[in-house]
């Protein structure tokens, strides 16, 4: 699973000012509606519905919140580069400032886990997470990004 492939100039928020977890989860909602042509009320009550199932952080400040969406064909991302951490539930009680929405088609849920498992696997990389803390422009979080993913082939 490319992720790549999963995200676009538009699909990212950098240095983005949030005030609580639902801001910027209502700011995403309204990112991917654009993109996938769904309502962001429709994809933010989801995502309400599965944080409340548990917490999406996954600990050293980064979350990957996701939802099911029929009329997805292939998964795609939305990424928020936050301008400082926010309250996320987390189990290691640290502020989340990296969150990754993943909405994958609701038809086939082997192809939702697979990309879940390449996002998580992606932000595991600790120079990959340090470089896009410092990233002010979505250009620059797109290139960390692929640099990475690059570097990760070879």
């Amino acid at each position: 699973m490319n992720i790549n492939e999963m995200l676009s100039e538009r699909s990212l928020l950098v240095d983005f000012n949030a005030s609580s977890k639902k801001h910027v989860l209502d700011a995403l909602s309204k990112l991917a509606e654009k993109e996938i042509n769904v309502s962001y009320r429709v994809i933010l009550d989801n995502l309400i519905k599965r944080e409340k199932l548990g917490s999406t952080a996954v600990g050293k400040g980064i979350a990957i919140p996701h939802a099911s969406e029929t009329s997805l064909d292939k998964p795609k991302g939305f990424l928020a580069i936050l301008s400082h951490g926010l309250e996320f539930n987390a189990n290691d009680d640290q502020p989340v400032d990296i969150i990754f929405l993943l909405l994958a088609p609701s038809n086939n849920g082997s192809e939702h886990l697979q990309a879940l498992a390449s996002v998580s696997r992606l932000l595991r990389n600790n120079e990959l997470i340090t470089k896009l803390r410092g990233c002010k422009t979505t250009q620059s979080a797109l290139a960390v990004i692929s640099q990475t993913i690059q570097d990760e082939a070879a």
